[in-house]
């Protein structure tokens, strides 16, 4: 390939085949980080009976969740400094490593540690691929592009629980992770030869103490929230302790990029209307879905009896939306060049959805949940890529880096604080509306008769999923005079209670969707860019003596299509 040696933004450089290849080399680096995270809660279960270690079962997912997260906003300052090119392509191969470890790992911790390096990996991959769309095209050709990327999360998500399960049980657990390898050695090639690298012309100066105090902030506040109402009261002082660090570190970190002359985070962007509307809007997007919908195969698998595999067929339409949705959206915005009618309908989608999960109960047909779905997921599919264009569109290019990992920092971010808050929802609902639905007469009869802790296993929701612990204490009630009909009854209440439960989470999931619809109503459309200029409005000035002025775009990089970072 040629070698290019210009300040013009990478779209200008490469002809359409380039960036067709391009385009599917990024693909199938976002397809490897995506599939992974649908086809390991398959494995779940053979994982626990290999390696043991229930009480470490949510670090297999948290330790993932918590290293991803923190990675994105710095990966996504240092991308638009170096190029996105060295990111992209040592996340692939960390996560290729991390990968082969987690297949090896001899034990539970081991496991969780590689996980957490993992996360590093695909935290890179995810920030870095969809900035590196944003180098390719202008705002206004960019929404069908992202829809693609989109689509292929989406389509990842559909065939991971099925190669999950295919993986698990033909060839072990094992080779839900080291699938990864063969996909991550195609990746590296493709995006190493066809993804130009950047040199830059000097060094710039890192801001290595807010790079720090972000993660630590963040560390804290994730930490804060995955532990909060279940290894910690949300009262307790180890919880108000860690808000407390977060804050005093998020404190320190906004005092030190107001100082650096490279911050990681220029918060002048804060001054910008369309970029902080932008990224609430993902926030609250985060905290009604990703909150919400964790707590749903619970209801489906206790309440309505169903399968973990039949859990999976009855949600799966939602990414069935997601994919479509996000596909034609980007090609509507794409040949309309509006934005803003999409966003509301897309939000009002989600609060329909919301109001219509809201109204399950123990009798509603599994196919009704379904149809729910696919309606959440069209409203997704419609937001979500979209509010990536926004605030892409909303910055200055040399800011592409920062714009895309915000959004996604934000988004992560809300999907945390709403499974916590949730979590406690559910435990708290569930235990109320289980004590008003077994007679006191039933409770006394099971804690007297049986035992105190036969009748404390039903605080928990999830009794019946418990293959070791739930023939126990169905043997135990049924030993008892009349027990069958005593057991028939504490189980039916059970649903129940797991019934209200669920549908005071997706009533305060609805409450937070109307606000998400409230920032879409909020948000206004700029024009978007044909070209890689400045948006219009730029970035809100800062008068003088307000604060630090914008800081100037980087210095000019050269752009070198060769195959070399």
């Amino acid at each position: 390939m040629a070698t290019f040696d210009s300040p013009r933004p990478l779209g200008e450089l490469l002809d359409q085949r380039q960036k067709w290849l391009l385009i599917f080399s990024l693909m199938l680096a976002l397809f490897v980080g995506a599939v992974d995270q649908t086809v390991v809660s398959t494995a779940t279960p053979r994982i626990l009976s290999d390696l043991g270690g229930f009480g470490l079962l949510s670090w297999l997912f948290t330790s993932y969740m918590l290293s991803s997260t923190v990675v994105v906003p710095l990966v996504g300052k240092l991308s638009d400094i170096f190029g996105r090119k060295f990111f992209v392509i040592t996340g692939i191969i960390v996560f290729m490593v991390a990968s082969a470890a987690c297949g090896a790992a001899p034990s539970m911790t081991t496991l969780i540690v590689f996980r957490a390096v993992q996360g590093i990996g695909g935290g890179m991959i995810f920030s870095s691929v969809f900035a590196t769309t944003g180098d390719l095209f202008p705002p206004a050709e960019r929404g069908k592009y992202m829809g693609m990327f989109t689509g292929t999360f989406s389509l990842a998500s559909i065939l991971g629980p099925s190669v999950g399960g295919l993986l698990t049980d033909n060839w072990g657990w094992r080779w839900v992770f080291y699938i990864n390898v063969p996909f991550s050695l195609l990746a590296i090639p493709a995006v190493w030869f066809n993804l130009p690298g950047r040199q830059t012309v000097r060094r710039p100066k890192i801001d290595f103490v807010g790079a720090g105090l972000l993660s630590g902030a963040s560390v804290s506040l994730l930490l804060a929230l995955v532990w909060a109402g279940q290894k910690y009261d949300w009262a307790s002082a180890q919880i108000v302790g860690i808000f407390a660090a977060s804050a005093v570190l998020l404190g320190a970190f906004v005092f030190q990029e107001r100082r650096h002359p490279e911050p990681m985070i220029p918060l002048h962007l804060f001054r910008n209307r369309t970029f902080v509307i932008s990224n609430l809007t993902v926030f609250t997007l985060g905290i009604a879905m990703f909150g919400s919908l964790a707590f749903l195969p619970t209801f489906v698998q206790t309440a309505l009896g169903a399968t973990a595999t039949a859990s999976g067929v009855i949600t799966t339409p939602q990414s069935f939306g997601v994919m479509v949705a996000s596909v034609t959206g980007g090609q509507i915005i794409a040949r309309t060049g509006h934005y803003r009618l999409q966003t509301i309908i897309g939000a009002v989608l989600i609060l329909v959805a919301m109001l219509l999960l809201r109204t399950l109960d123990v009798g509603v047909e599994k196919w009704h949940i379904s149809l729910y779905m696919i309606v959440l997921g069209v409203g997704f599919g419609f937001v979500l890529p979209t509010m990536s264009l926004v605030v892409q569109n909303a910055v200055p290019h040399h800011y592409l880096g920062v714009a895309s990992s915000s959004s996604q920092f934000f988004r992560q971010i809300g999907g945390v604080l709403g499974t916590a808050v949730f979590g406690a929802v559910l435990a708290s609902s569930y235990h109320s509306a289980f004590q008003e639905d077994l007679s006191q007469q039933d409770r006394a009869a099971i804690s007297e008769q049986a035992s105190p802790a036969t009748l404390a296993h039903f605080d928990d929701p999830t009794l019946a999923l418990d293959k070791r612990t739930y023939p126990l204490v169905q043997q135990q009630i049924r030993a008892l005079p009349d027990g069958e009909a005593l057991l028939g009854r504490a189980v039916s209440a059970q649903r129940e209670a797991i019934s209200t439960a669920i549908r005071v989470i997706f009533t305060a999931a609805a409450v937070v969707a109307a606000t998400c619809v409230a920032f879409a109503l909020l948000l206004k459309e700029l024009p978007l860019r044909r070209a890689f200029g400045p948006p219009e409005p730029a970035v809100a000035p800062v008068a003088r003596g307000e604060g630090p002025s914008p800081e100037p775009p980087p210095v000019v990089a050269a752009e070198t299509q060769q195959a070399g970072p």
